[in-house]
């Protein structure tokens, strides 16, 4: 009798710590409060932005294009809308959420956003700030963008830190390197999901570097303020924290803006999955398989 309960404790302890082991790992799971369709087609060039849908006051339809690289708590809209609204302000949800924030009108007239083929005059643009003190998860592979409201598991990741400079209009600022034809140029750039290339860098990066530009590519591109004109010149590496895409086809864009921090454009990022805690700010990345 004392023999069948020596063995029964253990086994019984076994079975309690497998208990606890079990609720152990489901506490740990997050799963996202909302899960927002993002169109993003890498296909196109022109579509390589995160396009998603929105109402404005609960009752106008719009495309809401997020641009990560827009801050201050305001959509931007044309002109065009002005006689829609009374006041300063309009509430703008996306999915579940929904935000009060500032109308900042943009004259039709001028080349801006509203110019891009995925767009047109009926869309909005709202920068970072629409999901501060949230955690969203940009998948571009399945063209989703996931909100928490807490940490998911990030074992696989690659953490960065954000920096966010006080000012007006703040960015989400990391530190990165690009390798161009064998040299490093260590640089610190915005997340910007409203860049569609690679990397954009100012040509005072390259000053002193001894990089080679008789066959870079000139042209100009579109901005918000208009146009400006650079050129580009093919990239060996972008590394990103312990992370890195290279061996691509990838033009790194240059400008004649002085003394601007870099851009780290869609391109980049559509390698990663990328979680952005807007609560902790930090930048979480891991490689997609394909």
């Amino acid at each position: 009798m004392k023999k069948s309960i020596s063995f029964l404790i253990p086994l019984f302890t076994f079975f309690v710590m497998c208990q606890n082991s079990n609720k152990k790992a489901e506490s740990v799971l997050v799963f996202p409060t909302d899960t927002i369709s993002m169109q993003y087609s890498p296909n196109y060039p022109n579509l390589r932005m995160p396009i998603l849908a929105g109402i404005v006051n609960d009752s106008l339809y719009f495309k809401v294009f997020f641009d990560t690289g827009a801050a201050g708590n305001e959509f931007f809209i044309s002109d065009s809308f002005k006689n829609f609204f009374v006041n300063d302000s309009a509430f703008v949800q996306v999915g579940k959420f929904k935000k009060q924030m500032r109308i900042n009108y943009m004259r039709s007239n001028q080349r801006n956003f509203f110019d891009v083929d995925a767009l047109g005059k009926n869309s909005i643009m709202v920068g970072w700030k629409f999901f501060e003190n949230k955690i969203i998860e940009f998948d571009f592979q399945n063209q989703h963008i996931l909100v928490y409201d807490e940490l998911p598991d990030i074992t696989e990741y690659s953490k960065i830190k954000i920096t966010v400079p006080q000012s007006q209009y703040p960015k989400l600022l990391i530190p990165a390197q690009v390798v161009i034809q064998g040299k490093t140029i260590d640089a610190t750039f915005f997340i910007d999901t409203g860049c569609n290339s690679f990397v954009v860098l100012s040509t005072d990066h390259i000053k002193g570097q001894g990089i080679d530009t008789t066959n870079a590519s000139y042209g100009k591109s579109g901005v918000s303020g208009g146009v400006i004109f650079g050129f580009s010149i093919p990239g060996d590496t972008i590394k990103i924290g312990d992370l890195y895409t290279a061996n691509q086809d990838m033009p790194i864009l240059f400008n004649n803006f002085p003394n601007v921090s870099g851009l780290l454009g869609t391109k980049a990022l559509e390698n990663f999955s990328v979680i952005l805690d807007l609560l902790n700010f930090d930048l979480y990345l891991k490689k997609n398989e394909n």
